[in-house]
């Protein structure tokens, strides 16, 4: 046999058996490759996924959380995305939407040990998926965020999981793909010897060059979908530009897809999101950005922050937020805006600065929420914590606060007088009874309406409970004005009140102390007013009268009072 037949005949066995085994091998490794890239990609998820529900938990929009999730799914290669409730949080926030349950035993596994679970199932439609369920877990700092304000839970819980199915369709195609590529290549190395050098450049150097142009190409474009591999048959200058070329291209489709993510998180965002260059220019801005503030993109890029300025922090406020950033790379904290229709608003922004390698600032990112409504409820919470409900007249721990002001106040001017009255409805108790409960809170607040009338926007009336109000009269002259008061209310309280079909007439028994005449701190002048007040209903109800200390007959009770 002539030694080319043996040279081609062993090169031929030889390019099949390489052929073959570099398939075998490169089948199994981008099976391997898309199981990890898929992995990847199911964590990427799980946090966008975190990230997600935790900003609609803290803006109070967690019932919303089905369309963010629905949105997650349309995302390319999801099958299939849901959350599962842990214990933890079912106990406290309830059970939760439907399907928030877990549904095999993997999932209640993960939900008792809190470790992730990575697996490659096959679908109903015969194709291989990537099941990943993903343990959520209580912690102070996760993505910026503290869980433990919002679960009342030990750090380390396990809040619940992520399910999310990755389909492997694709990669399953590439790696089909790759194989036909391969047994070409290894057909066209059986060509005659007389073709074979031509054969060497064209498969070996000049396809490879093509396919990195294309995959370069690719890079420009943003258009990866799956890594470009390239064969490597040699370890010349060409196999190691391959092998690098190859780990390029994969690098750029991780940090593309990362991309994508960042930017479906970055759109989606309930927080507004502002990143500026390093002279504070505002180069992008997403949709809540607009949402809240009423500047569109095109309005807002090019200018800077201070478009938002509201002018209620002043210089000294802007220097300690700049010196923060400068020196701790962030700041967060409450600050007010205006919108661009000019309505002035909260927000709570959190400000980092974002370095270069040199250590140099590149950009600054911004994200901030509206807390108009979250103030509100807390301004609410405030009023009620001290203001009667029925009445909205200040409470008995309002009052108390406003009499210890009014009495340090009177002490460091020895000529002024306060006065304290008791008052108490005469036969409340009765109207209540007959009449009904709903007819004595329209009582108790028309008196409320009527009492307020009655004294100085510097005086102060509670409701202390039931049927029991006190006033709080500070500088006043002598004892004459608390008298020309407290005729003034019993004049008041001659007219009918409105009961629905019917009225009724009411009067008050009101009992006055003054300072420092019967006292010198608040409990003794409150419970003298009290005692001045009983000796009016023992004296036939519907009038006043100053304390006295002949009202205590019994010298014990005197002393306690």
């Amino acid at each position: 046999m002539k030694i080319w037949v043996r040279l081609v005949l062993s090169i031929l066995m030889s390019v099949i058996l390489a052929g073959a085994g570099l398939i075998h091998w490169a089948t199994l490794e981008q099976r391997t490759i898309a199981v990890a890239q898929a992995q990847d990609f199911a964590n990427n998820v799980h946090q966008m996924t975190l990230a997600g529900l935790t900003a609609m938990m803290i803006t109070g929009n967690a019932h919303q959380r089905q369309v963010f999730l629905n949105q997650i799914k349309e995302m390319d290669q999801i099958e299939a995305l849901k959350v599962i409730r842990g214990d933890a949080v079912s106990r406290q926030f309830g059970k939760g939407m439907e399907g928030e349950n877990a549904s095999d035993p993997v999932e209640v596994s993960v939900l008792q040990s809190g470790k992730s679970v990575y697996s490659v199932v096959t679908g109903s439609d015969g194709e291989e998926r990537m099941r990943a369920v993903m343990s959520a877990i209580a912690e102070e700092n996760y993505l910026g965020k503290n869980c433990l304000a919002c679960h009342n839970v030990p750090a380390g819980t396990v809040l619940g999981a992520v399910t999310v199915e990755i389909s492997l369709a694709r990669a399953a195609q590439t790696t089909r793909q790759f194989g036909r590529h391969a047994v070409l290549a290894g057909v066209a190395a059986c060509i005659p010897l007389t073709l074979f050098i031509w054969i060497f450049i064209s498969r070996i150097v000049s396809r490879p060059l093509a396919l990195m142009t294309e995959g370069l190409n690719q890079i420009v474009d943003g258009d990866i979908d799956e890594s470009v591999s390239l064969p490597v048959y040699r370890l010349d200058e060409v196999g190691l530009t391959t092998q690098a070329f190859n780990r390029v291209m994969k690098k750029a489709g991780e940090l593309i897809r990362q991309q994508r993510l960042s930017r479906m998180v970055f759109d989606n965002s309930l927080e507004g999101i502002t990143v500026t260059d390093a002279s504070s220019r505002i180069i992008m801005v997403n949709k809540a950005f607009t949402e809240t503030t009423g500047y569109t993109a095109e309005e807002a890029i090019g200018q800077t922050p201070a478009l938002l300025k509201s002018g209620r922090q002043g210089a000294d406020f802007y220097a300690r937020f700049w010196n923060s950033i400068q020196k701790e790379d962030g700041w967060h904290g409450e600050i007010w805006n205006r919108r661009k229709d000019g309505v002035i608003y909260p927000q709570w922004i959190s400000v980092a600065a974002v370095r270069n390698r040199k250590g140099q600032i590149e950009h600054y990112i911004a994200i901030f929420a509206d807390i108009t409504e979250r103030k509100e409820r807390e301004r609410l919470m405030a009023h009620q914590a001290l203001h009667d409900a029925l009445t909205g007249l200040p409470n008995r721990r309002l009052f108390r606060d406003h009499l210890d002001q009014a009495l340090a106040q009177t002490k460091r001017h020895p000529t002024r007088i306060l006065a304290v009255m008791f008052l108490d409805l005469d036969r409340f108790k009765h109207i209540n009874d007959t009449l009904g409960h709903e007819a004595g809170d329209t009582l108790l607040k028309g008196v409320a309406n009527r009492l307020v009338h009655c004294v100085r926007e510097v005086d102060t009336v509670a409701r202390l409970g039931g049927d029991e109000f006190t006033i709080l009269l500070p500088e006043i002259g002598d004892e004459s004005g608390a008298i020309v008061v407290a005729e003034k209310i019993l004049k008041a309280m001659l007219s009918p009140i409105g009961l629905g079909s019917e009225s009724r007439v009411i009067s008050t028994s009101i009992g006055i102390s003054l300072y420092p005449r019967d006292g010198q701190n608040a409990d003794i002048l409150l419970q003298r007013a009290d005692a001045a007040m009983y000796h009016v209903k023992g004296s036939g109800r519907a009038g006043w009268s100053f304390f006295s200390e002949g009202y205590f007959d019994d010298p014990s009770e005197r002393e306690k009072t």
